[in-house]
């Protein structure tokens, strides 16, 4: 029976041993963060208070140093921590979401066509894919307007140039784009293609008589080159003018000088290259693949860069069986 009882006690004095004891604030937290009770009939609540130790010795009830049952540091480092997660996930998403509502706005705005001429029954019945559209890309600076305005003489396009239709538009006293346009135009990036191909698509149709039409400085990237086969009509060839960057900066550093346009000046011209080589040349890279782009070096003099390119159009115009007209020396 005695032996028993050992045995019995043992084991109680074993599962005290393993029992979690309550948490106590180690002594300096004590004398740090106490509370001192509320005075006999006072309604105040308990005040905090440093460096005075708890009156009642009781302990009955009360836990020293403790706000609703946690450390005071324990609440700092939560609210620290609530603070982080702010600053380093809430707020940029909030300015990410800003950000997309922006674009939201801009692409709702620009579907909005305020350009239209033409009733959706007009555009509907424009045989547009009985047109000869050949796509003019190069650099900014490589000669693509010089070489398309006698292109119009000798066989009878209709030059387009979606950036002068850009800056046609802004200027329009009443065009809703205006703003967004030169804002664009200034730091040298892309306008969004709903604008550029509807200003395009208009172009077009102001000249039904005519079956051959230059778009120069179109496409600029493959989304504008996507949407405009998909909505309007696919480009036979792409006239592309291939000219060093160096040549490109010095004519346009010239050009700058007399032409009045706000984006020939040194900080634009550096951010129309960045675009040109990382949205532009891929389209010129996909045409090729298609065995539809027409390759013509600017480097030369200006005759002999005009007499290649019409050349190789004269060729363009007998694979399509159509008669070009003869080149004036």
């Amino acid at each position: 029976m005695f032996a028993a009882s050992r045995i019995g006690t043992n084991m109680l004095r074993q599962t005290r041993k393993h029992q979690p004891r309550a948490f106590r604030l180690p002594a300096i937290s004590q004398r740090l963060y106490t509370t001192t009770p509320p005075s006999s009939g006072s309604n105040k609540p308990n005040q905090f208070t440093m460096g005075q130790k708890n009156s009642n010795n009781s302990g009955k009830g009360n836990k020293s140093g403790l706000i609703f049952g946690l450390h005071p540091l324990a609440i700092f480092a939560s609210l620290t921590l609530l603070g982080s997660g702010y600053m380093m996930i809430v707020k940029p998403f909030l300015h990410w979401n800003d950000d997309q509502k922006d674009k939201r706005e801009e692409k709702d705005k620009a579907k909005q066509d305020n350009t239209a001429k033409y009733s959706d029954e007009q555009i509907a019945s424009f045989p547009f894919d009985k047109k000869t559209v050949v796509f003019v890309l190069g650099g900014p600076g490589s000669g693509k307007g010089t070489n398309s305005a006698r292109l119009v003489e000798d066989f009878g396009f209709v030059h387009l140039s979606a950036g002068d239709l850009l800056r046609e538009e802004q200027k329009r006293p009443v065009s809703q784009y205006g703003e967004l346009i030169a804002h664009y135009i200034r730091e040298g990036l892309i306008v969004p293609h709903e604008i550029t191909i509807g200003l395009l698509r208009n172009a077009m149709m102001d000249h039904p008589e005519c079956n051959r039409f230059l778009i120069d400085g179109f496409p600029r990237n493959l989304v504008q080159a996507k949407a405009f086969e998909d909505t309007v009509c696919k480009a036979k060839k792409v006239l592309y003018f291939e000219c060093p960057e160096g040549i490109l900066l010095e004519r346009l550093l010239d050009r700058g000088k007399t032409s009045g346009r706000s984006d020939d000046n040194i900080e634009s011209i550096k951010k129309r290259f960045n675009t040109y080589v990382n949205d532009s040349k891929p389209v010129i890279d996909a045409f090729d693949k298609q065995g539809k782009v027409i390759t013509v070096s600017c480097q030369g003099t200006m005759d002999s860069v005009y007499k290649n390119t019409h050349d190789q159009m004269s060729k363009l115009f007998k694979e399509l069986g159509q008669e070009p007209k003869p080149f004036k020396a």
